[in-house]
C-alpha cells in the first residue's frame, strides 16, 4: 500500500509554509495560518524539507545558540558604560548598582566560557593508605592470630585488593 501523500507538500502555499520552516516560525504557528495539525508541519519538516533549506534552519539554530555569550558581553559593555557615567557624575547609587549587574555579568559570561564550573567537586581518596583502613587491617590480623592458617588466608586476600589511584 502507498504511504499517503504529505499534505504539506500538496499544499497550493508549500514554498511559503518551507520558507517559514527554514525561518524559525513554530510547527504550531505554521499549522494554524495553513490550517493543518502540528504533526502533519512536522513530519514534513522532518522527512521532505530540502536539504538546502535545513541547512539554512541549522544555522539559524547554531547562530541562536553562539549569541547568548555575545548579548551577554554587550551587556557587560552597557553596564560598563552606565558604571564610568555614575562614577563621573558623582552619582554613587547608581554606580553601585552598575557594578552589581557588572558582577552578575562576569558571572555569566564565566559561566559561559566554562571559566566558572558549579558543579559538585568529587574527591577520591585511597582507602588502601588511609590511617582508619590500616587500623582496621592491623585489628582483624591481631584477632586472627590464635587462627594461623585464617591468618594467612586474610593477609593474602588484603593483598590481593587493587591499589585504586587517588
Amino acid at each position: 500500500m502507498a504511504e499517503p501523500r504529505c499534505r504539506v507538500c500538496s499544499h497550493p502555499q508549500r514554498p511559503e509554509i518551507d520558507r517559514r520552516l527554514a525561518s524559525g516560525t513554530s510547527n504550531p504557528g505554521i499549522a494554524t495560518e495553513f490550517g493543518m495539525s502540528r504533526d502533519s508541519v512536522r513530519r514534513h519538516r522532518d522527512r521532505h524539507l530540502s536539504a538546502a533549506l535545513k541547512a539554512v534552519a541549522t544555522r539559524r539554530e547554531t547562530a541562536g545558540a553562539v549569541k547568548a555569550s555575545d548579548r551577554a558581553e554587550e551587556l557587560y559593555v552597557k553596564a560598563r558604560g552606565i558604571l564610568e557615567t555614575a562614577e563621573e557624575a558623582g552619582q554613587g547609587q547608581l554606580a553601585l548598582a552598575a557594578i552589581k549587574e557588572l558582577r552578575a555579568t562576569v558571572e555569566l559570561l564565566a559561566k559561559l566560557s566554562g571559566e566558572l564550573d558549579e558543579r559538585p567537586q568529587v574527591n577520591i581518596v585511597n582507602v588502601q593508605s588511609s590511617p582508619e583502613w590500616l587500623a582496621i587491617q592491623a585489628r582483624m590480623l591481631e584477632a586472627l592470630a590464635p587462627f594461623p592458617d585464617a591468618r594467612v588466608a586474610v593477609a593474602g586476600a588484603l593483598e590481593e585488593l587493587p591499589e585504586v589511584e587517588s
